[in-house]
């Protein structure tokens, strides 16, 4: 049993008693997709698309735009739907240690320059626009992994 009094704040998410709902954003230039280093559990140390959780009250469009903010620094407007995804992680013994409903985002950046670097913040280490034919040489989070390949877009497998 986990005990919740050594958890981080960050860790309150692990062993849920029912599935989170997460957002995630999928911003392209020049036929490269936009990804962060994640910084936290689940898949720290991962690469992933910018991304976070709903937050109670929130309206999901509006938690993937600022998610993308938070994370990159890039003001963002969703286009359209891209995917859902279950991401469902278990520990050692075979309990349920991560379980998330991931709703993920095609976005299109409304401000600012378009030649822009991102700027990791909050739950990122980095962020950076890479190629599709590069993400083959990246750490990507299975459900990074499982979102490109249900598109059909820059990454056939591993």
């Amino acid at each position: 049993m986990v005990n919740k009094k050594e958890l981080k704040p960050f860790d309150l998410r692990q062993y849920p008693i029912v599935p989170l709902v997460g957002v995630g954003v999928l911003l392209t230039r020049d036929n490269s997709l936009l990804i962060v280093k994640r910084k936290f559990d689940p898949d720290a140390g991962y690469w992933a698309i910018p991304g976070g959780h709903l937050d109670l009250g929130e309206k999901v469009e509006y938690a993937a735009e600022r998610e993308a903010y938070e994370e990159t620094g890039f003001i963002v407007k969703v286009s359209k739907l891209a995917c859902i995804i279950d991401k469902i992680m278990y520990d050692s013994h075979g309990k349920v240690e991560y379980h998330y409903v991931l709703i993920n985002y095609f976005v299109e950046q409304i401000e600012g320059d378009r030649d822009q670097e991102p700027i990791p913040n909050s739950d990122a280490l980095d962020a950076k626009f890479v190629s599709y034919d590069e993400l083959k040489d990246y750490t990507l989070t299975d459900s990074l992994i499982e979102l490109l390949q249900q598109l059909k877009i820059g990454y056939d497998s591993i």
